[in-house]
């Protein structure tokens, strides 16, 4: 369709020729829709367009509908206004002209015509209203026939809401009957939009609206809930509005019977539909704390219900649906507290969102993603004199919510809109949702008394079979027949090496029968307990095997153990004899039966070789293992024979073991894992090769032994192959690599890839014997999982209900099968808690463990573990998963390991480095800055603490009981807030660092205070004390004490170009200039580096009136800093400085005081590039030099990376970085701070293109120190002169940086760059 074929609107108003009737203020709702436009973008303002089609049948008067509009224009004040350019005012004008667009189809084919009417209805939907400049108001009439019309409304969300749309249907209505009929239209008196503003103004004042804010932050004061919905794709760093819509029907007699539902106990159809929907919410969720966003029109609340204007407000509704409520009295419940919302409905959104302080993620909308409206029989009442019309509400293109469910059409013809955020869900995901509303919807009314959890319950049995198809036959027996029987197949095989000694199978049968006569003569008998203590060695091995052969089971107790906790496994274990060694014995607890090794080996040969003839039956338990316990005792897990068989079947079939295989074993017995280093080799004929105890914890002496030893097999935690790389494991060796215990990092995984023959990640807790699930990890996995379920075991994931969550969705890791243990210990009420009645089951008394870890379910059908439930912490009411920093942690440079606790209210990053601890504590400060671009406030580490190695447990796992002994953040000498103003301060302080006590004599960059932070501070602060103050301040008084001052002084305090960074010192002063930010705190790291007689001032482009008066050229800012920096320094020499933009105006700087015969001794070029649009003079020239490079960049790249491996290597990194994000959720969220910080360069950087446009670069007489980020993958088209070689004639020196253009000034490289400029600034001045 040609788009001249219609007559456009191009109607603009100039608010400075138009004639304005008023000027008021922007009430809170439109400020908050203007604000979002202006910082969200194009797409942000199309998502704020009504669009609605009125299709006629019948004779249309055109002329009248146009005078109809018009005078409907005329009427109302909203439907003639515009916006200020700050969004603070609203302009209403007196008249405002309006043409409607005319486009006629008649002549067209049926087809044709249908494609030009989608075409125009496209285009509106993507029309950006013009806030400032207006009409805010559109109408398109479109002509099928002389029978057949269309009239296209669009409106700006900012003057208009739901409530206004019917106002203007009903008013148009009868205007252009009346106009056609020759009548004059009965209207009521217009209400003007300027009184309901003025009265909102006059309201928020009153104490009645104080009452109504205190419920709603009553309401949230405790929490904020995040309504997490579960997408198909990651979530984008920054929101995205690009939005779908599918509309669904809902059966009549279902929409009767929730009706008749709702009346039963008083409640109106709308309030049973959005109880509805929050159940629905809570399905999808797994969450109890829901908030869904409901539009409310304040007309009919003001009493002023023929009021066209923005006066809606978006009302957070909270509710708390729980599994054992009934659907009818959560319906009651939600009738009286949304009554109370509605009876508090007179408060803008936005303010609440300040009120409550609620965290910004620029990726999503705060608070209420979700959004539920009813807007029923908007056009009724609404007639045309002789037309018969239809009333359609377009699909929105834009939509500022994830998901926005609109009711529309009447009680018997009901129409649900799902508007979607198409970035985020799949039509075919909305589609299902819409199904199990609809399933949601009939159990209500099949049966209104059933709980949500009965309503909400949906099958995934199928899914849950695939995963648990682990069914596999193996032996009715015991351990002790299983080694037997091998010993039989292969008596001569060597069963057990330990340094050299050497025993067959053949012999170790027949020492381990003669030590269990031996055991039956000192009273052991089947169904006792006795507790094992003595070095591993191959005695170690016999006496386990003894003692499982009389029948009993054996205890570990390690010797490292603190006495106490000993003392207590053998009381409640109730032990009949303690086996221990003489020189072991003195670290145990006395017993009053206690057998020593040395003696019973001693005596064996009096013993008989046959076996005894107890009998001892699977279900028998074979050992009992305590674990730490979170009431401080530890507890006990009783395995029995079945338990520990069915594992080693399993395992022997995957990862596999063979008769020639040599395992080594490494791991303390009072650790569950060592059951399959000690049995899986004995019962396939294979060789055991014990690790004495000062081996197995020295990683040199433990990489010998697998080199002498030819171990093929090894098992050990990812905390054990972390020492063996250490120790200089650089080259393959042909092991089966286990790793267990904890979770593998991605980086460790790839390193034993590389020198593994394979490598096999393993799950599973003691509770359920040994590992549970494994997985065989491949190169090309991109997500480490713990696999799938191993034989007879059966994996759940469950949400808080017990009840089975979709694939995809988090829960609860609860496993089930034939490893399972019958519970604790004498601990019945723990048994009961943690091993729960398997319901997915057919077997009677068939339980499932529940781990307590969490985890998911991949469309592969693997689970993937996602760290624990107890060790989710919650700090300062937010929920923290301290994986989610760990991860984030380890993909740092120079960070080998990292563990992330709570401690009070704070979280310590314990961290490894790949440097020494000193140049790891250098990087603390750079690790902060990146964290902050990547996590948002409240997952930030509030301290760093740095170690050599982690401690770990005598099982080989991270000990984070020791971690969490180490202190931070106490101050020995504490000082108060002591005035009012340091008490602004420290508050302030204390919310943007998250910290609970700061000393007023803490320094704020030294407590993990940065630019973006300092934005934020800056903010609060002229929030909380109507005071501007400049960035700088805060370098200059960057404690409470001195900040303070600043507050307690009544005069205004100015902004100085000149910043006494550090002031003192004796040699001739070096001034760095700001950059495009015009601010100096990205210098607050390399002042420190300087000599301490080097006296450093920064110079900012914010003077004495902000941003005021501003300069209008490059050259008159230079001529202004050189007048400050003569103050300082009257007689030169003078050392300049520039980072980045500032490089350009140090040039400019040492230009004019060449002119003015002054001695300039450096101008630093701090990686400024000068691109050779600055060397032209008119700007149409600048423009076409840019387009020329930018041109030629995109070729020289392209031909780069088909010719060159290293720029090919960075165009597949940024690949995966996007496949990353877009696959895998890894992304770039921004913080509150850095979106504050991103407005303020926004605004900064567009001043400094304006004076840049207007510089004309000139070669002068003089040379230059261009410093180089060495790092920066930023194209230039000169990248070793980077531009200057034209304009310093006399040389361009060149010092590299390591880092990217940022990074130069921060550490560790800011140290480097403060090293190079104070070295060549005492050689220049030495010779001066």
């Amino acid at each position: 369709m040609n788009d001249q074929s219609y007559t456009q609107n191009k109607n603009q108003l100039n608010p400075l020729t138009a004639d304005i009737e008023s000027v008021i203020y922007t009430t809170k709702s439109q400020s908050e829709i203007w604000t979002s436009c202006y910082f969200g973008g194009d797409n942000a303002n199309r998502a704020f367009n009504l669009l609605y089609v009125l299709d006629f049948d019948g004779l249309l008067d055109s002329q009248a509908m146009e005078l109809a509009i018009q005078t409907l224009i005329n009427r109302h004040e909203s439907l003639r206004a515009t916006f200020s350019t700050d969004g603070i005012h609203m302009s209403i004008f007196k008249q405002l002209p309006i043409s409607i667009t005319n486009l006629d189809l008649s002549n067209l084919d049926k087809k044709s015509q249908i494609e030009a009417f989608e075409h125009y209805k496209n285009v509106e939907t993507h029309y950006i209203f013009d806030l400032a400049n207006g009409p805010l108001f559109r109408v398109g009439l479109i002509k099928f026939s002389d029978v057949k019309h269309s009239l296209i409304i669009n409106i700006h969300h900012i003057i208009c809401d739901g409530w206004s749309i019917s106002i203007i249907l009903d008013e148009l209505g009868i205007i252009y009957s009346a106009f056609v009929e020759n009548k004059t239209p009965l209207l009521p008196e217009s209400i003007p939009f300027s009184i309901y503003a003025n009265e909102e103004q006059l309201f928020s004042n009153s104490n009645e609206y104080k009452e109504i804010e205190k419920y709603w932050i009553e309401l949230y004061e405790h929490s904020i809930p995040i309504v997490d919905l579960p997408t198909d794709n990651p979530r984008p760093s920054l929101r995205t509005y690009e939005s779908e819509r599918l509309d669904f029907s809902l059966d009549s007699e279902l929409l009767a019977s929730i009706k008749k539902t709702g009346l039963s106990v008083g409640t109106s159809l709308i309030t049973t539909l959005l109880a509805s929907f929050e159940v629905l919410l809570y399905q999808l969720t797994g969450q109890n704390d829901i908030v869904v966003g409901v539009p409310s029109a304040g007309q009919p609340v003001t009493a002023m219900k023929d009021l066209i204007g923005h006066c809606v407000n978006l009302l957070p509704l909270r509710s708390n649906p729980i599994s054992n409520i009934s659907f009818i009295d959560y319906l009651s419940k939600r009738r009286t507290e949304l009554f109370d919302a509605y009876d508090n409905q007179q408060l803008s959104f936005g303010h609440l969102l300040q009120k409550l302080n609620v965290a910004r993620d620029p990726s999503r909308i705060p608070l209420v993603p979700v959004a539920f409206n009813i807007g029923l029989d908007m056009a009724d009442g609404v007639a045309f004199s002789n037309l018969n019309f239809n009333l359609k509400n377009t699909a929105e293109s834009f939509n500022t919510f994830e998901i926005f469910l609109n009711a529309s059409g009447n009680e018997k013809n009901l129409v649900l809109e799902w508007s979607f955020n198409k970035v985020l869900f799949k039509p075919e995901t909305i589609q299902k949702m819409m199904v199990s509303f609809e399933q949601i919807l009939r159990k209500i009314v099949e049966d209104p008394s059933k709980t949500l959890e009965q309503i909400t319950f949906q099958d995934y049995t199928k899914t849950y079979k695939k995963v648990n198809n682990t069914e596999i036959q193996y032996p009715n027996v015991t351990l002790t027949d299983l080694i037997r029987q091998q010993a039989k197949i292969t008596p001569n095989n060597l069963a057990l090496e330990f340094h050299n000694s050497k025993t067959t199978y053949a012999d170790l049968d027949k020492k381990v029968n003669q030590l269990a006569q031996y055991l039956k003569t000192q009273g052991v008998q089947s169904g006792d307990f006795i507790a094992v203590s003595f070095p591993r060695s191959p005695e170690l091995l016999y006496t386990l095997l003894a003692i499982v052969q009389c029948g009993a089971a054996y205890l570990p107790l390690d010797p490292e153990y603190p006495k106490e906790r000993l003392e207590f496994m053998l009381k409640d274990s109730n032990a009949k004899v303690l086996i221990t060694s003489k020189i072991v014995a003195a670290s145990l607890p006395t017993w009053p039966h206690t057998l020593f090794i040395e003696e019973a080996m001693s005596v064996l040969d009096q013993y008989t070789t046959s076996p005894l003839s107890t009998t001892v039956t699977p279900d028998d338990v074979i050992y009992l293992l305590y674990t730490s316990g979170s009431t401080g005792n530890p507890k006990g897990v009783p395995i029995t024979h079945k338990n520990l068989v069915n594992f080693l079947c399993s395992m022997a079939l995957e990862p596999g073991i063979h008769e020639n295989d040599r395992v080594l074993s490494i791991t303390t017995i009072s650790f569950d894992i060592a059951g399959l280093e000690l049995y899986l080799p004995l019962i396939k004929g294979a060789t055991l090769i014990l690790a004495d105890q000062e081996t197995a914890r020295d990683g040199r002496l433990l990489l010998g032994l697998l080199k002498k030893e030819n171990i093929s097999f090894l098992q050990a935690t990812p905390t054990t192959w972390l020492m063996l790389l250490d120790s200089g494991w650089s080259f393959p060796l042909p092991i089966k690599a286990l790793c267990g215990g904890e979770a593998m990092p991605a980086d460790l995984a790839k390193e034993l890839l590389e020198k593994c023959d394979s490598l096999w990640n393993m799950y599973g807790p003691t509770e359920t014997t040994i590992w549970s699930s494994l997985k065989q990890i491949k190169e090309e996995d991109a997500l480490i999982t713990i696999g799938k379920p191993i034989a007879n075991t059966q994996f759940y994931i469950l949400d808080k209900q017990g009840q089975l969550v979709a694939p995809g969705k988090i829960g609860e890791i609860a496993i089930g099968g034939d490893g399972v243990a019958k519970g604790y210990w004498n601990r019945p009420e723990l048994t009961a808690e943690k091993f729960i009645e398997n319901r997915f089951s057919n077997t009677q008394d068939d339980k499932i463990y529940l781990t307590g870890d969490l985890g998911k379910i991949l469309p592969n059908n693997e689970i993937e573990c996602l760290g624990r439930l107890d060790q989710q912490v919650k700090i300062r009411g937010h929920r923290i998963e301290p994986g989610e920093v760990e991860q984030a942690l380890i993909v740092l440079e120079g960070i080998k390991q990292a563990v992330v606790l709570a401690n009070e209210n704070f979280l310590i990053a314990h961290i490894v480095p790949d440097s020494s601890i000193e140049t790891a504590k250098m990087k603390i400060p750079l690790w902060r800055e990146i964290l902050t671009s990547k996590l948002p406030s409240h997952l930030m580490p509030h301290d760093f603490n740095v170690l050599e190695t982690m401690p770990t447990t005598l099982n080989g796992k991270i000990d984070r009981k020791v971690l969490l002994q180490y202190k931070t953040n106490k101050i020995a000498n504490y000082t108060e807030p002591r005035t009012a103003e340091e008490i602004i301060v420290a508050t302030i302080w204390k919310e943007v660092l998250n910290i609970d006590t700061i000393d007023v004599l803490s320094n704020f960059f030294e407590m993990g205070g940065h630019s973006l932070i300092a934005v934020r501070v800056m903010n609060k602060v002229e929030q909380k004390t109507g005071k501007r103050l400049p960035l700088s301040a805060l370098f200059e008084h960057s404690t409470i004490e001195k900040f303070a001052k600043l507050l307690n002084s009544d005069s205004k305090i100015n902004s100085s170009y000149l910043v006494p960074v550090k002031p003192e010192g004796s040699k001739p002063p070096l001034f760095i200039i700001h950059g495009a930010g015009l601010n100096v705190l990205n210098f607050i790291h390399i002042v420190s580096h300087f000599d301490e007689d080097q006296p450093v001032y920064g110079i900012q482009g914010i003077g004495p009136n902000g941003y005021d008066n501003w300069f209008e050229s490059i050259e008159e800012m230079a001529a202004c800093y050189i007048e400050s920096i003569i103050k300082i320094n009257p007689k030169g020499p003078y050392a300049l400085a520039g980072f980045s933009f500032g490089g350009v105006v140090a040039f400019e700087m040492a230009r004019q005081l060449k002119e003015q015969d002054k001695i300039v001794s450096i101008v630093a070029l701090l990686d400024t590039y000068a691109d050779s649009s600055y060397y032209c003079k008119p700007y149409w020239q600048k423009k076409l030099m840019r387009s020329y490079e930018n041109n030629r960049k995109r070729l020289s790249y392209l031909k780069e990376i088909l010719t060159s491996w290293k720029a090919f290597k960075m165009r597949t990194r940024a690949k995966k970085e996007y496949i990353l994000e877009m696959y895998f959720g890894q992304k770039n969220i921004m913080t509150e701070q850095e979106t504050l910080a991103l407005e303020e360069f926004t605004v900064t950087n567009s001043m400094v293109n304006k004076i840049v446009d207007r510089y004309h670069l000139k070669p002068q007489n003089f040379g230059v120190d261009l410093f180089r980020a060495k790092d920066d993958p930023e194209y230039k088209f000169d990248p070793i002169f980077m531009g200057w070689k034209k304009a310093a004639l006399k040389g361009v020196n060149i010092h590299t940086i390591p880092g990217d253009h940022l990074a130069i000034v921060d550490p560790p490289n800011d140290k480097i760059l403060a090293r190079m400029l104070q070295d060549i600034l005492d050689e220049r001045h030495t010779n001066i």
